[in-house]
């Protein structure tokens, strides 16, 4: 039911940007974060702010560790998938 003060509705187009990321994408720079902390790469003095990028570190290793194990069982599971059109209205 439309009213007066409805306002008009416009489809406008959106153009599509196709974005590939892997795993290896995501947790290579979360596994080298306590490196480049400790190499002077910030300038934040933190033994807290450490710690916790230290333990995103070694969770990011424990993670591609699986990943790599779940890629040498089953090459296809953690592929890239083709982008899927949504169906026109």
């Amino acid at each position: 039911m439309a009213t007066d003060n409805a306002p008009e509705l416009i489809q406008v187009p959106v153009k599509r940007y196709d974005v590939n990321l892997t795993l290896d994408d995501i947790l290579g720079p979360l596994m080298q974060l306590s490196t480049r902390r400790t190499q002077g790469v910030s300038a934040t003095a933190s033994p807290e702010l450490d710690q916790h990028l230290e333990q995103l570190s070694d969770l990011a290793r424990q993670l591609q560790e699986v990943v790599n194990r779940i890629n040498e069982i089953d090459p296809v599971l953690l592929a890239p998938t083709k982008r899927r059109d949504p169906p026109n209205p």
